[in-house]
């Protein structure tokens, strides 16, 4: 699948913990560079369940992203 990633046309946005213990957000990063033109989030303070540590900061920037 991750062959694949180069091959996405449409918009993505990829939401990661800063603090998420199970995979770092080094490897967010690292998805986000593999999907051309996709925007990186990293929310603070958020470990690896995102939507349940920082379901503001999180829905701020779905809704942002949607809004474009």
């Amino acid at each position: 699948m991750r062959d694949r990633y180069a091959t996405i046309d449409l918009p993505v946005l990829v939401c990661w913990g800063a603090d998420d213990a199970w995979v770092p957000a080094a490897r967010g990063r690292e998805l986000a560079a593999l999907v051309p033109g996709a925007r990186l989030e990293v929310l603070p303070g958020a470990g690896h369940l995102v939507h349940e540590d920082s379901p503001v900061e999180l829905t701020v920037a779905l809704t942002g992203f949607l809004g474009r």
